[in-house]
């Protein structure tokens, strides 16, 4: 029984004594570095001639109307037709309208009768002043309104306002139109009437300039070039397309143009920028304008964040953030945490 406790004691001794040493299959791991890959940051100068599609169009457009409603008594002119500045296009029925201007010349030489005789009863001291000024006033308006028909019966009728080539006719002999209702659309298609429209970035817009050279062709024209220069840079931006217009006048153009037309355009711009170019992967958590890179420091990662210019296909132009960074991290860059350890 004696020896049985002694071992009962020696085995517990053994236990306390296990149970005290510490546990070093259990130390902190060290931390992994995470191997990445970096790219050298390299520099451009945004001197690229800009490429864009651009549509023919005519400077000079004309809707003539009548001043005046009534029944269109004859158009002298139909679609396809070229006419020439001043010419009578059409004219209206004038029995109402001359009817207007006979009531109107009656209404006036009343008035004008009523204003002599209170004249002489004022001069006698029959009439009173004020129906003396009445009747002045009376016979002002009759004239006006004399005046007003006068106006509306020359305006019966619509001449061309520019030279140019009828390509719709709207309304036709018989047919009742109403005051400033288009007759006819007018497209000028003199040597000096067209133009090219074209829509740019809001970049590319702020990097042409007026009277930018542009190289022209049109696949109406395979093989051929034409040359023009930038006539106008629009203040508004499109609301649909969110492109902002240019205009282009030729400085040597094609003798036979339609508006519609498809133009390919190659504009010179004088204005020169530089960027910043790195891969487009090195990009994390991008809204479109702006993003985040990692750099290599000190063998850790570094987070920047960065503003970009635009896409260049595999690269990506940004306009500030990466100044003195020389390399960013590529390959392992969108499992990084700033500070993390890295090798590369």
């Amino acid at each position: 029984m004696k020896t049985f406790n002694i071992l009962i004691a020696i085995i517990g001794i053994c236990f306390f004594a296990c149970k005290s040493e510490p546990d070093t299959s259990k130390a902190s791991p060290k931390i992994a570095e995470i191997f990445v890959k970096t790219y050298p940051v390299d520099t451009i100068n945004e001197s690229d001639d800009i490429q864009v599609l651009g549509i023919v169009m005519s400077e000079s457009e004309a809707r003539p109307s009548f001043k005046t409603g009534g029944v269109i008594k004859k158009t002298y002119v139909k679609e396809g037709d070229f006419v020439t500045k001043g010419q009578l296009l059409a004219t209206l029925e004038m029995q109402e309208i001359n009817a207007q201007v006979q009531q109107a010349e009656e209404g006036l030489n009343k008035a004008l009768r009523d204003k002599n005789r209170v004249a002489n009863l004022y001069k006698d001291s029959v009439a009173t002043l004020e129906q003396f000024q009445n009747v002045n006033t009376a016979y002002e308006v009759a004239k006006r309104t004399a005046d007003i028909a006068a106006f509306n019966r020359q305006y019966s009728e619509i001449k061309a306002t520019i030279s140019g080539k009828i390509i719709k006719q709207i309304m036709f002999s018989g047919e009742i139109t109403g005051p400033g209702n288009p007759v006819y659309a007018i497209l000028g298609v003199g040597k000096g009437d067209w133009i090219i429209q074209a829509g740019l970035t809001d970049r590319d817009w702020a990097r042409v300039h007026k009277n930018d050279k542009v190289q022209i062709s049109l696949d109406a024209y395979p093989g051929k070039k034409f040359t023009g220069y930038i006539s106008q840079k629009s203040s508004v931006g499109g609301s649909a397309s969110g492109t902002f217009d240019i205009e282009i006048k030729f400085s040597n153009q094609p003798d036979n143009l339609a508006a519609g037309l498809i133009t390919n355009l190659t504009i010179t711009s004088t204005n020169k920028e530089y960027f910043t170019i790195i891969p487009i992967e090195a990009l994390i958590k991008s809204n479109g304008k702006t993003a985040y890179v990692f750099t290599a420091e000190n063998g850790k990662a570094k987070q920047i964040k960065v503003n970009i210019a635009k896409l260049l296909g595999d690269k990506v132009a940004v306009a500030s953030g990466l100044d003195g960074i020389s390399n960013v991290i590529t390959t392992g860059a969108m499992y990084l945490e700033d500070g993390d350890k890295i090798s590369h």
